[in-house]
């Protein structure tokens, strides 16, 4: 007798694709959900980890990666999200062909979190909850190169990121451009930024402060210096980049400002600088004697006092002039349209006022830097939006000037 046909139908949904641009091209990435244990494994080289691993170190087991991230910041507040949401986002992975396991390349803090979860609920009702992670599957052929793209678009880039913190972003960015423990550079400066839709002096700057804390780590030389590095990397990145003084005491192969570099170093190991915004009067400190001698005496915290006292004592038009552009923030946070094209006038008259009041550089010098400044620092977005009419007034302009300039200034 013939049995009677089942009636079955195929509720399979298709497995979801995310199109995502990586550098100059665009992946086709497939979502599969992955056993946390069996089908995934943890990555050495997560850049994560940075903070907890001397250079020298060597990772025993995925164990010991595991209690490293639960270390990380935010761990606890993502442990709290997943068991009362579950996994959000999901996680990127790679293998090549013929390997077991998939890498995972980014998500490690989620993978260890949900295997923490699942091991607490094991031989309980939920058991089985958080055993499947959702990742992305990044394809054989992704190399080096796009890996480090997509982990800087994630976490480096700008506000809004799932942040590694400062330090960490300096010391990745620096290997992608300078290379590490005898690796050659991924890319250049320019490569960088322009996949990071950033300016090349946005990346150079956060390099320059690496290398100016890996100087300070030579420094202090002392078993606990990569900790106080990071400690205090927001003021090593300030002092770094500060007015006058940053570009003398990152200039390396000029034996005449090691002494100024050792003992800027020094204010940093006994923590004179209550907060890194401190720093941002070096070249005030180091111009007045006694504010330098009273800094080079160690006191905890006396930068703070002394960098209170110039905000007061600058005529109180110099602590103004610094508050100015976060006032104006916050108004316009409250009202976007409370500033229209008058105001604009009002601000560069005063600002017009301001440079004329300098003695040493006249205002059109302050606004070719200027000028100058804001086409370096163009990011890709920038450079979409400009008009076929903005480069021919501009090149007309160049053109104007490079004519009167040869008439009128000869160096040669």
């Amino acid at each position: 007798m013939t049995q009677p046909q089942r009636y079955e139908v195929d509720d399979t949904p298709k497995a979801k694709v995310f199109r995502e641009r990586v550098g100059d091209r665009e992946y086709e990435f497939v979502e599969e959900k992955l056993d946390v244990f069996d089908q995934v494994l943890l990555w050495d080289g997560n850049p994560r980890l940075l903070l907890y691993l001397a250079e020298e170190s060597r990772i025993g087991s995925e164990e010991e990666l595991e209690n490293h991230l639960r270390q990380s910041k935010g761990f606890d507040h993502l442990h709290k999200s997943i068991h009362d949401v579950g996994q959000m986002e999901p996680i990127y992975v790679w293998k090549r062909e013929g390997q077991a396991k998939y890498l995972v390349i980014e998500g490690a803090t989620r993978v260890t979190s949900m295997r923490d979860l699942e091991r607490r609920e094991s031989g309980k009702p939920k058991e089985g909850r958080f055993r499947k992670v959702k990742a992305k599957i990044l394809p054989p052929d992704f190399g080096e190169e796009e890996r480090a793209i997509l982990l800087a678009k994630i976490h480096v880039r700008g506000s809004g990121v799932r942040s590694w913190g400062r330090y960490i972003e300096a010391r990745f960015v620096h290997g992608i451009v300078v290379g590490s423990n005898g690796r050659s550079p991924l890319m250049s400066v320019s490569d960088l930024a322009r996949h990071m839709d950033k300016s090349p002096s946005w990346v150079s700057r956060l390099k320059d402060a690496y290398q100016f804390a890996e100087k300070f780590v030579e420094h202090v030389d002392s078993p606990d210096a990569q900790r106080i590095a990071v400690e205090q990397f927001s003021t090593l990145e300030e002092i770094s980049k500060s007015r006058d003084m940053g570009s003398k005491l990152k200039d390396y192969n000029n034996s005449s400002f090691d002494d100024l570099r050792n003992d800027v170093f020094e204010m940093v190991r006994q923590e004179v600088f209550k907060e890194y915004r401190d720093a941002r009067f070096m070249k005030e400190f180091h111009d007045d004697p006694e504010k330098w001698a009273v800094l080079k005496s160690g006191e905890k915290h006396v930068g703070h006092k002394l960098a209170n006292d110039l905000k007061a004592g600058t005529a109180s038009l110099r602590a103004r002039l610094e508050v100015l552009p976060r006032q104006l923030e916050r108004a316009l946070e409250r009202d976007p349209e409370a500033i229209n094209e008058d105001d604009i006038d009002n601000l560069r008259s005063a600002l017009r006022i301001a440079q004329g009041a300098l003695r040493d550089v006249s205002p059109f010098r302050l606004d070719l830097t200027a000028f100058t400044k804001v086409l370096e620092e163009a990011s890709l977005a920038d450079v979409k939006a400009v008009q076929r009419d903005d480069m021919e007034q501009l090149n007309e302009a160049l053109e104007d000037f490079r004519v009167r300039l040869a008439k009128h200034k000869a160096w040669e």
